[in-house]
């Protein structure tokens, strides 16, 4: 602390230029599609103010958001719920990362899910109080969090691809080793996950979801 002081009172800058180019080479695409998603996040809470339930209902496929059906779901029906909605995502992620263009796309994506776990939570808290958050915690969150984190490296990896295509166009190859069978490969494992965090979500919803009645 006091070397950094010193080198301060001297006139040398605390964080250096290659300090800067370091973490973004490193941890750039990583911390946009996280802000990205937070901001998804806060964003989605806050239209939950406004979101009425057919709103939620309408958009039960893209997030399976559709609460009240959840409680009279057998584990296969949950399953393929949860899967559907993680499918969506995929393969959005998947299909941009072969688009020069879809360094752009990819942190919208993400922004989306975060959107949707947003407007969830907050109007099951609006209309449902505790109950509602108890419901959001004890059966949707975890299985929202491995499909989101499964998702973000997902995107980290797409963004990079597609990146890489932007560069072979202009005819300056960044050289970063990514291929398509590489990049199938990689997309094989998250689809993993998210099976895996749809299983997760599938019985939480048959364990638990008896304990909620909601109108």
């Amino acid at each position: 602390m006091k070397g950094v002081l010193l080198s301060a009172g001297r006139g040398r800058p605390l964080i250096k230029k290659q300090d800067v180019v370091y973490f973004l080479n490193r941890y750039g695409i990583s911390t946009l599609l996280g802000a990205g998603f937070l901001f998804g996040l806060i964003f989605g809470a806050f239209c939950a103010g406004g979101a009425d339930k057919n709103l939620i209902e309408s958009l039960k496929l893209i997030f399976a958001s559709d609460f009240t059906s959840r409680c009279s779901q057998n584990i296969v029906s949950g399953f393929a719920a949860a899967m559907t909605s993680n499918f969506i995502f995929f393969t959005a992620n998947l299909l941009l990362g072969f688009s020069v263009w879809g360094s752009i796309g990819v942190p919208f994506v993400i922004g989306f899910k975060g959107f949707g776990i947003g407007i969830t939570g907050g109007y099951l808290y609006k209309c449902h109080g505790l109950a509602g958050i108890g419901f959001f915690i004890l059966i949707m969150l975890l299985g929202n969090t491995v499909s989101s984190l499964a998702l973000m490296q997902q995107g980290k990896g797409s963004v990079a691809f597609s990146c890489e295509l932007f560069a072979r166009v202009r005819g300056t190859s960044l050289n970063s080793g990514e291929t398509v069978y590489r990049y199938a490969v990689k997309n094989s494992f998250i689809l993993i996950a998210l099976t895996i965090s749809s299983m997760i979500d599938a019985i939480l919803n048959t364990l638990f979801a008896d304990i909620f009645v909601f109108a």
